[in-house]
């Protein structure tokens, strides 16, 4: 009889556990809260539980070992890698321990462990909701980020400034929490990298390092990331070295790790370490299609008991994903998906909205709209073809939703405009001169005016682009194939200052938004 998987999680970052395990001829049993879970359909058996439930979960494993055995638990890109160790515990399985998974899953007691082993991480201190911020965050230099004890995908954590600001940031970083705990911890400066490995009995096995793109503070938003890192050889050792050792402080002898660091000007500073496989995209896509190497297929394996048999590199080429964002409105419709996949060296895309959901501008990495994923022979033929296949994306926004205007009337630095105007010194003058002159609210709507059309004179030439590498100009040319409006020479072209301001505060949608809104 073929193995069998338990497997926690159902859904997009559970995909390639699952092909892989059919691939291998095991037999697949998934539990996942949602019972419309996106894989559902190719698992055998799919269960209907709540993640949460660890009791619940347990008492499934042990019916699915007397109907039919049960040989490894697992997961991948979820929240619940103490569940797996819990559930590999009670029916005697392989794979980390519940201590060494307690330890990667709250960072308060991570912190505590590397600092008593000598693992470089940063400066913190727990904070409940009726302790004294001041005392606590004596000692503790800012600036500080501000997050949950035990969330993934940057849910709740933000860059701080001012002590004044911590209390709320303290309290909503506690509403993403599972346990209700939030820290407080000194901001390390530098570039970020995320590292998967695989561990066999104590060794470890390097399974890829990538650049990690963190945009939009005080928000810390992956607009996506690169394999392989661009570092140079000694600061890639110096990385792998620090990761190792934050592995062996946890405790981790069988199983998977995954980690977020940061190269700090004294060093590597362990963000995180995870008792589990990426859930960015990373080890499911981007570096098998960079390298040929699947770490899912070893981190399988060595839950089964077996051993990892990662093979060599097959291939050399750069991946590059790259994050599909929107701003705030309800999906009329998001496609372009067939479009992108046509393009040289797209892998793969992923579109995360449906007609009628609501979007907004992401406060961290489960609110993006899309990823797409493409290769290349470089580092820049990577990049601009995961850039291109943005473009092809189409987010339409339905043009009734009022909310979509409030966020093209607002002028705060977050969220951050689609373009950038700020060091542009013509395009700058020429909108701000605007601006004072016919204050502008979006909201207000397109007015009615003769052919149902806007005419505008082309804006000072510019540089600048949005998120998905759109210049001003390219915007305005595809407003104008959908009959929008017309681009206009002469001086008796429309200026609404209503209209740029809906463009450069929301890019594309945002202005097609307006152009379509009757209010």
């Amino acid at each position: 009889m073929s193995e069998t998987l338990f497997l926690l999680g159902c859904g997009t970052m559970q995909l390639p556990a699952l092909n892989i395990a059919r691939d291998m001829g095991w037999y697949v049993v998934a539990a996942d809260g949602n019972p419309e879970a996106e894989g559902w359909n190719l698992c055998h058996q799919f269960l209907n539980i709540d993640l949460k439930d660890t009791p619940a979960l347990i008492s499934a494993a042990r019916r699915t070992r007397e109907s039919r055995g049960l040989d490894a638990v697992f997961t991948a890109g979820t929240d619940f890698s103490l569940a797996v160790a819990r559930i590999a515990e009670a029916l005697g399985l392989p794979g980390h321990s519940p201590r060494a998974a307690a330890l990667a899953t709250d960072k308060v007691l991570m912190r505590r462990r590397f600092r008593e082993r000598g693992v470089p991480s940063p400066d913190f201190a727990e904070i409940g909701p009726d302790d004294d911020i001041a005392a606590l965050c004596e000692g503790i230099r800012g600036p500080w980020v501000v997050k949950p004890v035990d969330s993934m995908g940057a849910r709740g954590v933000v860059k701080i400034e001012s002590r004044e600001l911590l209390a709320d940031a303290l309290e909503e970083a506690r509403g993403y929490s599972f346990s209700r705990r939030a820290l407080v911890e000194t901001l390390v400066e530098g570039p970020e990298y995320s590292l998967d490995a695989l561990v066999e009995d104590g060794r470890l096995i390097r399974c890829g390092l990538a650049d990690r793109h963190i945009f939009y503070p005080p928000c810390f938003i992956e607009m996506g990331h690169t394999i392989p890192s661009t570092l140079n050889q000694n600061d890639t050792d110096r990385i792998w070295n620090v990761f190792e050792m934050g592995i062996k402080a946890l405790g981790f002898t069988r199983g998977a790790a995954k980690g977020d660091i940061r190269l700090s000007s004294s060093g590597p500073v362990v963000g995180e370490i995870a008792a589990r496989l990426s859930g960015g995209y990373m080890s499911g896509w981007t570096y098998p299609y960079s390298s040929g190497i699947e770490p899912t297929r070893g981190a399988l394996r060595l839950a089964a008991g077996l051993s990892a048999s990662t093979p060599g590199p097959s291939k050399k080429l750069v991946c590059a994903e790259k994050a599909l964002i929107g701003i705030e409105g309800t999906v009329q419709h998001l496609d372009g998906r067939e479009e992108a996949l046509e393009l040289p060296g797209v892998k793969e895309v992923f579109l995360r909205y449906t007609p009628g959901m609501f979007l907004r501008f992401p406060r961290n990495n489960v609110e993006k709209a899309g990823n797409v994923i493409a290769v290349g022979v470089d580092f820049k033929e990577a990049e601009e073809r995961s850039m291109a296949a943005l473009r092809k994306l189409n987010l339409v926004l339905n043009p009734s939703d009022n909310r979509t205007g409030v966020f093209l009337d607002a002028s705060e630095p977050f969220p951050p405009d689609a373009f950038n105007i700020e060091n542009e010194v013509e395009l700058s003058s020429f909108l701000n001169n605007l601006w004072a002159a016919h204050a502008p609210r979006p909201s207000r709507g397109f007015p009615a005016v003769p052919n149902d059309k806007i005419f505008v004179p082309p804006p000072p030439p510019s540089s600048i682009t949005d998120y998905t590498g759109r210049s001003i100009a390219d915007v305005l040319d595809i407003l104008s194939s959908l009959g929008l409006l017309r681009l206009a020479e002469n001086s008796n072209a429309v200026v609404l200052s209503d209209f740029w301001k809906a463009l450069i505060k929301g890019g594309l949608p945002g202005g097609r938004w307006y152009l379509e809104h009757r209010s």
